[in-house]
């Protein structure tokens, strides 16, 4: 089970199968579903609804399959029925992700240490979980929340 509460889900430049952000994607599904996604997004990230968009799928369907398959491949696979070409598609998007999508790849990759500099610096000085706070004001939720 991913705590998210605890440690960040897997960077975004881990694959599957040549497909970034989804391994994070799968985390954060898991999470949201255990009520431990922490200050991390499920349903409001812009990342997210790229990937997604790009796959022709819906956070209900990544739901459903990090439901029901137990690891990685089979939720790709689980993806895959629901939406034939669906791997292809995201595996396009990985190749030429938009620059929000970039910018919050680099904002990700400063924010849980994996970077340094300048950049890195100020994103870490922030107050807690600021950023966050603001994305939650200003992206609508697609999700509804995990009953608690």
């Amino acid at each position: 089970m991913s705590d998210l509460r605890h440690h960040p889900p897997r960077r975004w430049s881990e694959r599957i199968d040549g497909i970034c952000w989804l391994p994070r994607l799968i985390d954060k599904a898991r999470a949201h579903d255990a009520g431990t996604l922490g200050h991390y997004f499920f349903g409001q990230s812009p990342v997210d609804a790229d990937l997604l968009k790009a796959g022709r799928i819906g956070y209900d369907d990544v739901l459903e399959a990090a439901r029901s398959a137990p690891d990685d491949a089979g939720v790709l696979a689980f993806l895959e029925a629901r939406s034939p070409g669906a791997g292809d598609r995201m595996r396009a998007w990985t190749a030429n992700p938009g620059l929000i999508d970039r910018f919050t790849f680099a904002l990700v990759d400063a924010d849980e240490g994996y970077t340094t500099g300048p950049f890195a610096t100020i994103v870490r000085a922030l107050p807690g979980d600021a950023i966050a706070e603001f994305l939650r004001k200003v992206l609508p939720c697609k999700v509804k929340p995990t009953p608690t």
